[in-house]
Protein backbone atom coordinates (compact mmCIF):
# COMPACT_ATOMS: atom_id res chain seq x y z
CA UNK A 1 0.00 0.00 0.00
CA UNK A 2 1.14 3.12 -1.17
CA UNK A 3 -0.25 7.08 0.01
CA UNK A 4 -2.85 7.69 -2.09
CA UNK A 5 -1.72 11.33 -2.00
CA UNK A 6 2.17 11.18 -2.50
CA UNK A 7 2.89 7.54 -3.53
CA UNK A 8 5.34 7.23 -0.92
CA UNK A 9 5.77 4.25 1.17
CA UNK A 10 3.67 3.32 4.31
CA UNK A 11 4.52 2.66 8.11
CA UNK A 12 2.19 1.02 10.19
CA UNK A 13 0.93 3.03 12.95
CA UNK A 14 -2.40 1.83 14.54
CA UNK A 15 -4.05 -1.27 15.27
CA UNK A 16 -6.61 -1.66 17.80
CA UNK A 17 -9.29 -4.09 18.12
CA UNK A 18 -13.09 -2.59 17.56
CA UNK A 19 -14.49 -4.49 20.34
CA UNK A 20 -13.35 -2.26 22.82
CA UNK A 21 -15.01 0.87 20.75
CA UNK A 22 -18.90 2.40 21.23
CA UNK A 23 -19.89 4.22 18.73
CA UNK A 24 -23.54 4.69 17.09
CA UNK A 25 -21.35 3.99 13.30
CA UNK A 26 -19.88 0.77 14.67
CA UNK A 27 -22.92 -1.19 14.20
CA UNK A 28 -23.08 -5.39 14.95
CA UNK A 29 -22.81 -5.38 10.68
CA UNK A 30 -19.99 -3.45 10.58
CA UNK A 31 -18.43 -5.12 13.59
CA UNK A 32 -18.01 -8.20 12.43
CA UNK A 33 -16.62 -6.86 8.87
CA UNK A 34 -13.97 -4.85 11.17
CA UNK A 35 -12.36 -6.69 14.25
CA UNK A 36 -10.09 -4.57 13.88
CA UNK A 37 -8.54 -0.69 13.04
CA UNK A 38 -5.84 -0.36 11.08
CA UNK A 39 -4.03 2.44 9.85
CA UNK A 40 -0.84 3.23 8.01
CA UNK A 41 1.60 6.67 7.95
CA UNK A 42 3.31 7.79 4.95
CA UNK A 43 6.91 8.51 5.00
CA UNK A 44 6.59 11.52 3.22
CA UNK A 45 3.36 13.66 3.53
CA UNK A 46 2.43 11.90 6.93
CA UNK A 47 -1.05 11.02 5.47
CA UNK A 48 -2.83 7.99 7.07
CA UNK A 49 -4.84 5.60 5.48
CA UNK A 50 -6.95 2.98 6.36
CA UNK A 51 -4.86 -0.81 5.73
CA UNK A 52 -8.28 -3.17 6.63
CA UNK A 53 -12.06 -3.70 5.48
CA UNK A 54 -12.82 0.28 5.59
CA UNK A 55 -10.95 0.16 2.00
CA UNK A 56 -14.31 -1.17 0.83
CA UNK A 57 -16.66 1.49 -0.52
CA UNK A 58 -19.72 -0.65 -0.29
CA UNK A 59 -19.32 -1.47 2.92
CA UNK A 60 -19.02 2.13 4.46
CA UNK A 61 -21.82 3.00 2.36
CA UNK A 62 -23.72 0.77 3.45
CA UNK A 63 -23.05 1.47 7.39
CA UNK A 64 -23.77 5.15 6.81
CA UNK A 65 -27.30 4.27 5.50
CA UNK A 66 -28.23 1.83 8.83
CA UNK A 67 -27.00 5.13 11.05
CA UNK A 68 -29.82 6.20 13.66
CA UNK A 69 -30.69 9.17 14.13
CA UNK A 70 -28.66 8.78 17.46
CA UNK A 71 -25.52 9.23 15.23
CA UNK A 72 -26.28 13.32 14.75
CA UNK A 73 -25.46 14.85 17.86
CA UNK A 74 -28.20 17.43 18.53
CA UNK A 75 -26.02 20.95 18.13
CA UNK A 76 -28.57 23.00 17.32
CA UNK A 77 -28.80 25.14 20.89
CA UNK A 78 -24.80 24.14 21.66
CA UNK A 79 -23.43 27.35 21.37
CA UNK A 80 -19.87 26.12 20.50
CA UNK A 81 -21.19 24.67 17.30
CA UNK A 82 -23.15 28.19 16.69
CA UNK A 83 -20.30 30.16 17.56
CA UNK A 84 -18.01 28.06 15.08
CA UNK A 85 -20.45 27.84 12.01
CA UNK A 86 -20.63 31.85 12.19
CA UNK A 87 -16.99 32.05 12.03
CA UNK A 88 -16.85 30.00 8.98
CA UNK A 89 -19.52 31.95 7.44
CA UNK A 90 -17.55 35.16 7.56
CA UNK A 91 -14.75 33.61 6.58
CA UNK A 92 -16.26 32.69 3.47
CA UNK A 93 -17.79 36.02 3.02
CA UNK A 94 -14.06 37.06 2.79
CA UNK A 95 -12.84 35.30 0.26
CA UNK A 96 -16.40 33.35 -1.74
CA UNK A 97 -17.88 35.34 -4.36
CA UNK A 98 -21.42 34.13 -5.15
CA UNK A 99 -23.92 32.24 -2.68
CA UNK A 100 -25.11 29.18 -3.71
CA UNK A 101 -23.95 26.43 -1.53
CA UNK A 102 -24.13 22.61 -1.58
CA UNK A 103 -23.21 21.15 1.50
CA UNK A 104 -22.10 17.22 0.80
CA UNK A 105 -22.29 14.97 3.91
CA UNK A 106 -24.23 17.61 5.16
CA UNK A 107 -25.83 15.26 8.21
CA UNK A 108 -28.96 16.72 9.78
CA UNK A 109 -28.73 19.89 8.10
CA UNK A 110 -27.16 22.02 11.18
CA UNK A 111 -24.72 24.04 9.27
CA UNK A 112 -26.68 24.88 6.70
CA UNK A 113 -29.65 26.27 8.76
CA UNK A 114 -26.84 28.32 10.71
CA UNK A 115 -26.47 30.24 7.41
CA UNK A 116 -28.06 33.47 7.01
CA UNK A 117 -30.56 33.63 4.38
CA UNK A 118 -28.25 35.33 1.67
CA UNK A 119 -27.66 31.56 0.78
CA UNK A 120 -28.99 29.87 -1.12
CA UNK A 121 -28.72 25.59 0.07
CA UNK A 122 -28.69 22.49 -0.89
CA UNK A 123 -27.13 19.05 0.67
CA UNK A 124 -26.32 15.66 -0.15
CA UNK A 125 -26.56 13.34 2.76
CA UNK A 126 -25.94 9.45 2.45
CA UNK A 127 -27.71 8.76 6.17
CA UNK A 128 -31.16 8.05 5.37
CA UNK A 129 -31.91 9.41 9.22
CA UNK A 130 -29.41 12.36 8.95
CA UNK A 131 -31.11 13.42 5.59
CA UNK A 132 -34.85 12.95 7.07
CA UNK A 133 -33.36 15.17 9.86
CA UNK A 134 -32.43 17.58 7.72
CA UNK A 135 -35.24 17.81 5.31
CA UNK A 136 -37.46 18.34 8.39
CA UNK A 137 -35.71 21.54 8.86
CA UNK A 138 -37.15 22.59 5.42
CA UNK A 139 -34.07 22.13 3.53
CA UNK A 140 -33.48 20.87 -0.02
CA UNK A 141 -31.07 17.94 0.84
CA UNK A 142 -31.28 14.69 -1.13
CA UNK A 143 -30.16 11.14 0.64
CA UNK A 144 -27.54 10.19 -1.05
CA UNK A 145 -23.64 10.55 -2.20
CA UNK A 146 -22.71 13.45 -4.19
CA UNK A 147 -21.59 10.64 -6.70
CA UNK A 148 -24.91 8.64 -6.95
CA UNK A 149 -27.52 11.58 -6.72
CA UNK A 150 -29.30 11.81 -9.83
CA UNK A 151 -29.88 15.48 -9.32
CA UNK A 152 -27.37 17.95 -10.95
CA UNK A 153 -25.68 20.76 -9.67
CA UNK A 154 -23.82 23.58 -10.26
CA UNK A 155 -23.05 25.78 -7.22
CA UNK A 156 -20.81 28.39 -6.20
CA UNK A 157 -19.26 26.57 -2.57
CA UNK A 158 -19.48 23.08 -1.91
CA UNK A 159 -18.84 22.78 1.86
CA UNK A 160 -17.26 19.28 3.24
CA UNK A 161 -17.29 19.55 7.03
CA UNK A 162 -15.87 16.42 8.98
CA UNK A 163 -16.36 14.63 5.57
CA UNK A 164 -13.25 13.84 3.39
CA UNK A 165 -11.61 11.69 6.12
CA UNK A 166 -14.56 9.07 5.45
CA UNK A 167 -13.85 8.76 2.06
CA UNK A 168 -11.63 5.87 0.80
CA UNK A 169 -10.50 7.71 -2.40
CA UNK A 170 -9.94 11.06 -2.10
CA UNK A 171 -8.98 11.72 -5.98
CA UNK A 172 -12.95 10.81 -6.71
CA UNK A 173 -14.33 12.56 -4.25
CA UNK A 174 -12.45 15.85 -5.05
CA UNK A 175 -12.99 15.36 -8.90
CA UNK A 176 -16.97 14.55 -8.05
CA UNK A 177 -16.97 17.86 -6.30
CA UNK A 178 -15.39 19.53 -9.57
CA UNK A 179 -18.16 18.26 -11.73
CA UNK A 180 -20.74 20.53 -9.07
CA UNK A 181 -18.89 23.42 -9.11
CA UNK A 182 -19.30 26.33 -11.85
CA UNK A 183 -16.16 27.68 -13.73
CA UNK A 184 -14.17 29.06 -10.78
CA UNK A 185 -15.64 27.74 -7.53
CA UNK A 186 -14.82 27.22 -4.37
CA UNK A 187 -14.75 24.17 -1.90
CA UNK A 188 -14.33 24.35 1.96
CA UNK A 189 -13.04 21.69 3.75
CA UNK A 190 -12.87 20.70 7.83
CA UNK A 191 -10.95 17.88 8.84
CA UNK A 192 -8.95 16.31 11.25
CA UNK A 193 -4.88 17.91 11.14
CA UNK A 194 -2.62 14.68 11.44
CA UNK A 195 0.27 17.55 11.65
CA UNK A 196 -1.13 19.68 14.00
CA UNK A 197 0.92 19.45 17.65
CA UNK A 198 -1.74 17.76 19.84
CA UNK A 199 -2.38 15.21 16.89
CA UNK A 200 1.80 14.52 16.57
CA UNK A 201 2.60 14.19 20.26
CA UNK A 202 -0.55 11.54 20.96
CA UNK A 203 0.32 10.16 17.41
CA UNK A 204 -1.08 6.50 17.70
CA UNK A 205 -3.31 7.57 20.67
CA UNK A 206 -5.17 10.41 19.12
CA UNK A 207 -8.50 9.94 19.68
CA UNK A 208 -9.74 11.63 16.52
CA UNK A 209 -8.27 7.78 15.19
CA UNK A 210 -10.37 5.91 17.16
CA UNK A 211 -13.59 6.74 14.75
CA UNK A 212 -13.87 4.12 13.02
CA UNK A 213 -14.92 6.54 10.45
CA UNK A 214 -11.94 8.16 9.71
CA UNK A 215 -9.84 6.55 7.33
CA UNK A 216 -8.43 9.18 5.06
CA UNK A 217 -6.55 11.40 7.56
CA UNK A 218 -4.66 14.42 6.23
CA UNK A 219 -1.74 16.41 7.18
CA UNK A 220 -2.06 19.70 6.05
CA UNK A 221 0.72 19.47 3.38
CA UNK A 222 -1.11 16.17 2.02
CA UNK A 223 -4.27 18.22 1.59
CA UNK A 224 -2.89 20.83 -0.19
CA UNK A 225 -1.31 18.74 -2.57
CA UNK A 226 -4.40 16.55 -3.28
CA UNK A 227 -6.38 19.81 -3.86
CA UNK A 228 -3.45 21.25 -6.02
CA UNK A 229 -3.06 18.26 -7.80
CA UNK A 230 -6.74 18.63 -9.03
CA UNK A 231 -6.63 22.21 -10.24
CA UNK A 232 -7.50 24.05 -6.97
CA UNK A 233 -5.79 26.92 -5.55
CA UNK A 234 -5.60 27.02 -1.78
CA UNK A 235 -6.60 30.53 -0.30
CA UNK A 236 -6.98 29.76 2.91
CA UNK A 237 -5.91 27.11 5.31
CA UNK A 238 -6.59 27.61 9.16
CA UNK A 239 -5.62 25.44 11.86
CA UNK A 240 -8.68 25.18 14.74
CA UNK A 241 -10.70 23.84 16.95
CA UNK A 242 -13.64 21.47 16.31
CA UNK A 243 -16.87 22.71 18.57
CA UNK A 244 -16.74 18.98 20.14
CA UNK A 245 -12.96 19.55 21.94
CA UNK A 246 -12.83 19.08 25.51
CA UNK A 247 -10.18 21.95 24.96
CA UNK A 248 -6.83 22.75 25.98
CA UNK A 249 -7.08 21.89 30.06
CA UNK A 250 -8.25 18.10 29.11
CA UNK A 251 -5.29 17.66 26.62
CA UNK A 252 -2.85 18.78 29.03
CA UNK A 253 -4.31 17.17 32.00
CA UNK A 254 -4.16 13.62 29.84
CA UNK A 255 -0.66 14.66 28.78
CA UNK A 256 0.91 15.74 32.05
CA UNK A 257 -0.41 12.62 33.96
CA UNK A 258 0.78 10.24 31.34
CA UNK A 259 3.70 9.38 32.77
CA UNK A 260 2.20 8.43 36.18
CA UNK A 261 -0.05 6.13 34.96
CA UNK A 262 2.60 4.69 32.63
CA UNK A 263 4.65 4.05 36.11
CA UNK A 264 1.61 2.65 37.43
CA UNK A 265 1.44 0.19 34.42
CA UNK A 266 -1.69 1.62 33.26
CA UNK A 267 -3.29 1.26 29.64
CA UNK A 268 -2.16 4.18 27.22
CA UNK A 269 -5.06 7.22 27.51
CA UNK A 270 -6.17 8.83 24.38
CA UNK A 271 -5.51 12.32 23.81
CA UNK A 272 -8.75 14.34 23.35
CA UNK A 273 -9.16 16.91 20.08
CA UNK A 274 -7.83 20.45 20.70
CA UNK A 275 -6.51 22.49 18.32
CA UNK A 276 -6.30 19.25 16.16
CA UNK A 277 -8.48 20.22 13.02
CA UNK A 278 -7.58 22.13 9.74
CA UNK A 279 -9.79 24.59 7.63
CA UNK A 280 -9.17 24.92 4.08
CA UNK A 281 -10.98 27.23 1.34
CA UNK A 282 -9.62 26.34 -2.48
CA UNK A 283 -10.91 27.87 -5.49
CA UNK A 284 -11.26 25.66 -8.66
CA UNK A 285 -8.54 27.65 -11.57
Amino acid sequence: MNCRVCNSEMDPFLRISSAGLDEAFLDDALRKELPELKLQRCRQCGCLWADDARQDEETLVAAYKRVSDSYFEATDNDPRYQKFYKWIEQLLKVHVTGRTILDVGCGDGTFLSTLSDEWSRHGVEPSISGARLAQQRDLDVTCATLDATTKSYEVDLISALDVIEHVVDPHSFVKSLKLALRKGGFVLLLTGDADAYPARVAGPQWSYLRWCGHISVFSKAGLQQLLESHGFEVLAARRCEHPSSPGAVAWWRVHLLEPARRALGRNKSWYPFWRDHQLVIARLK
